[in-house]
């Protein structure tokens, strides 16, 4: 079994790195040591201009190589160039172009102190409001889920809520369960201020994994509450959120789950995922604290993905809040170009050979063609060095928006948010939810998911 990408990269972007000479076995986060940049802040640029890339070794950097190798790729998908440049006062210079729209990704390392340098990155995006995406939309795909959704008004709703204890007295926190498709049973946490009535919505979808496993790694809901939502943190699961290890072990044969049923949009995984997210939003909209205007759906990487995707099934939801979507462009590596995690899905058995069903089938589960019929307004998130959902992907699904919406692409920042997106965040919150004002209260951290392993 091999760890999925994404779930690599994120342990490689998310957390500042803290390693020294005296611990060459952990992985190095990329420009720790050796320094990557554009020579221009929002690194943009017209087609056909050069970018120039920046190069430089921190002060502290173990080891002073003068000599390093560098690749140009087309985000990670294709190479377009490789050589050496030869630092001058620990400095150095690469420049590269792309004559259509896409995303210029430069990396640069020492070969023989890769374990103790780690690499630089940047990435350049060249015309990124022009970029097309490769997802095709199925001429049936309206229909198709129509029907899915159309299921659930035939099953009662059967909502199950336990009070479970947590430490802020201000907070009340439940966990929910409610009714899904095929027997199924959708979970997950319930937040409010306590005592309070007519609050807007926050539904928060959740990242890659088998997870939450309790409120340890429900990362959203609690501050979601304490910034004055009725908040509901979502599960992709069939599963309790509290469990023992013998439920653990119960649940592994799940970690491949992006992968499972893929051949078949009926089979696939995320079929009563996706539904779940409707059920959701049927058993939130029945509570009487609700303030019947507000419901915004939110999430990160592949609840970044979903939030989306439950804005195009549910015209209930009024704005979505998206940070590095995943689910996209499962077609990109068609073209030489990118998917979104999860990686590769669209490979037979052998990896690298598409196999026609899985492309045909999960053509209905890419965010892409979702976000075609999303009419709210939308606030995004991407990364111009995110190997997990590759901007390139953010972008087509970006550029496939025809609603009013928002995007802070981020230069150096991986599979994560950037530093201003919590500001952007509350006051998008405060202009679609009516939340008073924010600013200064803790914005959630990005719910990235938990590692996953495809076997």
């Amino acid at each position: 079994m091999r760890i999925a990408y994404l779930f690599l990269s994120s342990l490689l972007f998310v957390a500042v790195c803290s390693l020294s000479a005296a611990e060459p076995d952990k992985p190095v986060n990329p420009n720790t040591w050796i320094k990557a940049s554009t020579d221009r802040p929002d690194a943009q640029y017209k087609v056909g201009e050069k970018a120039s890339f920046l190069v430089s070794l921190a002060a502290e950097a173990p080891g002073g190589p003068t000599e390093l190798e560098w690749t140009l790729s087309l985000d990670g998908a294709k190479l377009l160039k490789q050589g050496t440049v030869l630092l001058k006062d620990g400095k150095g210079l690469v420049e590269g172009t792309l004559e259509q729209p896409g995303v210029l990704r430069f990396q640069i390392s020492s070969t023989k102190e890769v374990a103790t340098l780690g690499i630089g990155m940047a990435g350049a995006a060249f015309a990124p409001y022009n970029i097309a995406p490769t997802a095709e939309l199925p001429k049936d795909f309206k229909e198709f889920w129509d029907a899915q959704t159309s299921e659930l008004s035939r099953i009662p709703l059967d909502p199950k809520v336990t009070a479970v204890d947590q430490p802020n007295p201000d907070i009340e926190l439940f966990e929910v369960s409610f009714a899904n498709i095929d027997g199924r049973r959708s979970y997950g946490y319930l937040a409010k201020p306590k005592g309070a009535a007519s609050l807007p919505i926050m539904i928060s979808q959740p990242g890659m994994g088998v997870h939450p496993n309790g409120l340890k790694e429900s990362r959203w809901v609690i501050n979601n509450a304490a910034l004055g939502f009725l908040a509901l943190d979502m599960s992709a699961h069939d599963m309790p959120l509290e469990r023992t290890a013998e439920d653990e072990a119960k649940w592994k044969k799940f970690m491949g789950y992006p992968y499972l049923g893929s051949d078949d949009r009926m089979t696939y995984y995320y079929r009563p995922v996706f539904t779940g997210m409707v059920r959701g939003i049927d058993y939130m909209t029945s509570r009487p604290d609700w303030n019947r205007k507000a419901i915004i759906s939110s999430g990160a990487s592949q609840g970044g993905g979903l939030a989306l995707i439950a804005a195009a099934l549910d015209p209930r939801i009024t704005a979505v809040v998206s940070i590095v979507p995943a689910l996209g462009e499962h077609t990109g590596p068609l073209y030489g170009r990118p998917d979104a995690a999860p990686s590769n899905l669209i490979m037979g058995r052998d990896k690298k050979t598409p196999d026609p069903k899985i492309v045909a089938a999960t053509a209905y589960y890419d965010t892409v063609n979702f976000a075609r019929f999303v009419k709210v307004p939308v606030l995004m998130s991407g990364g111009l060095i995110d190997p997990a959902c590759p901007p390139t992907t953010v972008l087509s699904i970006y550029n496939s928006l025809t609603c009013p919406k928002q995007l802070d692409l981020a230069p150096l920042i991986g599979h994560n948010q950037s530093p201003r997106f919590a500001e952007l965040r509350n006051r998008f919150l405060m202009e679609q939810a009516g939340i008073a004002n924010p600013t200064g209260k803790s914005s959630p951290a990005a719910n990235l998911g938990a590692p996953i392993e495809k076997k």
